[in-house]
This record gives C-alpha cells, structure tokens and sequence, in this order.
C-alpha cells in the first residue's frame, strides 16, 4: 500500500491539496486524477500533481489532457465517461465538493475500464 498526495495546481497560484490516497495498485492513480480532472474541468491551464510518500512527483497532467484520456476510454460503461457527457451536456461546472475517495470505478479504485 502506497499514500499519494493529489493536488491542483493553477498558474500564478499556490498548489492545492485535494487529498491523501492510500492505494493498493499504483495503477489505479490514473483513474483518481480522472476523476478529480472532472471536477475542475473549467480551470484553464490547470494541471494535476501527484506525489508520492517520500514528496517526489510521480504524475503530472494536464486537465485537459486527463479529460481527454477519458474521452479515449473504449469502455461502452466507463463511469468517467458517462459523468463527462452528462456534464457536458448540462453545463455542469465545476465543484469545491469533491470528495477523492469516491470510487471512480466498480473494482476499488482499479479502472475496470483498461
């Protein structure tokens, strides 16, 4: 089990701790950083850090490009990608109630979809 630290960084500001994950896979980073790209979706130019337990950054990306990645997911049932249209068709914004240890997919936190 390994404790990653997930933050928000936006240019010209101070990073932001989104949350503290304890994960069983380190595959399963990928998913949670989807997630959390859907709730700042609007943020321009932001990107999503995340950190091991020793502070040494283990994934750095882009909203966007995270967004995209779940656009790509073949999937037919991805979670992510079905959040994603459903916001995009309804305009839904961004959110300050993210909670990170929401299970983006149906295997704890492992992407059923890849």
């Amino acid at each position: 089990m390994s404790a990653f630290t997930f933050e928000i960084v936006r240019e010209g500001e101070a990073s932001v701790v989104a949350g503290v994950l304890t994960l069983s896979d380190d595959k399963a980073i990928w998913c949670y950083l989807e997630a959390l790209a859907l709730w700042f979706q609007h943020s321009d130019g932001a990107f999503i850090r995340v950190k091991n337990s020793e502070g040494e950054t283990v994934i750095r990306a882009g909203v966007t490009t995270a967004l995209a990645s779940i656009e790509m997911c073949r999937c037919k049932s991805c979670p992510l990608k079905r959040e994603l249209k459903r916001r995009a068709s309804t305009g839904h914004h961004a959110t300050t109630d993210f909670d990170l240890h929401f299970s983006p997919c149906g295997r704890r936190g492992k992407c059923s979809c890849r």
